[in-house]
């Protein structure tokens, strides 16, 4: 028991020797010269100054908001406000039905991989639909157009216009022109009209960004292209989608080129590609 005493005693004589040692040290270091005692109070000391920490340089808090431009030009968008949708005039249908026509025909025989990714036709109220998210009247050989395919399941193998373009779903034209125009709304004044425009109805995707897409800012839909990375060209493009649907039918069944020199082929996997000679 005595040495268990002795033991204890010692301890804490020393642990009071260490807090004097603290004590002192810390009253040596302040420059204070009259005596230091312990502060136990959550508060700084009276003699403390407080200061306060700088901030690290690589702080992750998010940046301040940036300021983005005001349009001051109509940019055309009008999302969810399309009018009711008109009936097809016969003609404009039986046209793109007949481009359609050799178009499948010659996919059966020749690509059956690309034949197989077209997509059934879109039905009314979904034409109807999209047309009111787009905000936008659809041209007549577009709705037409999806009347008979509703775009196709996929990219890659899929069918596509020349020469990586492949025809969009009903979905995914109210899709893109949401985007495009979200976009759109953010750039400034001098993006509209040259990017984009909300009178601009998509058409078909490369899934790389680009696209085509039919103008209707006067009502004619006339086929051109987006890069996302660049401007509107409507310079190599047919007048309009029948007349590309057209071309392409041709091009398939001559094996000639189209749209300033690609021609089909057809891959191992037995589906439609489109090679530009060097």
């Amino acid at each position: 028991m005595r040495k268990g005493r002795g033991r204890a005693a010692v301890i804490a004589v020393a642990s009071i020797v260490i807090v004097l040692s603290l004590v002192f040290a810390v009253t040596a270091r302040s420059g204070h010269g009259k005596a230091t005692t312990l502060w136990l109070s959550s508060e700084p000391p009276p003699w403390i100054t407080p200061t306060t920490p700088a901030m690290p340089s690589y702080s992750t808090a998010a940046p301040p908001p940036t300021t983005r431009p005001t349009l001051t030009v109509d940019s055309g968008c009008r999302p969810g406000r399309g009018p009711a949708l008109e009936p097809v005039p016969e003609a404009v249908t039986r046209r793109v039905d007949a481009a359609w026509d050799r178009v499948e025909r010659w996919l059966r025989a020749k690509a059956p991989t690309s034949a197989a990714s077209l997509r059934p036709p879109a039905t009314i109220e979904r034409i109807a639909e999209t047309q009111k998210r787009v905000g936008v009247t659809l041209p007549a050989e577009l709705i037409a157009s999806l009347l008979r395919h509703d775009g196709v399941t996929d990219i890659g193998e899929s069918f596509s216009l020349p020469p990586f373009n492949y025809p969009a779903s009903t979905e995914t034209v109210a899709g893109q022109a949401k985007v495009m125009c979200e976009v759109l709304q953010s750039t400034g004044d001098e993006s509209v009209g040259h990017w984009w425009h909300g009178r601009f109805v998509p058409v078909a995707v490369s899934g790389g960004g680009d696209g085509l897409f039919l103008d209707q800012r006067a009502g004619t839909g006339r086929l051109g292209e987006w890069d996302h990375e660049g401007s509107v060209n409507f310079d190599r493009w047919p007048a309009t989608l029948t007349e590309l649907l057209e071309q392409t039918a041709t091009a398939l069944e001559t094996g000639g080129t189209v749209v300033g020199g690609y021609r089909p082929v057809v891959t191992e996997n037995r589906a439609l590609d489109w090679d530009f000679p060097r």
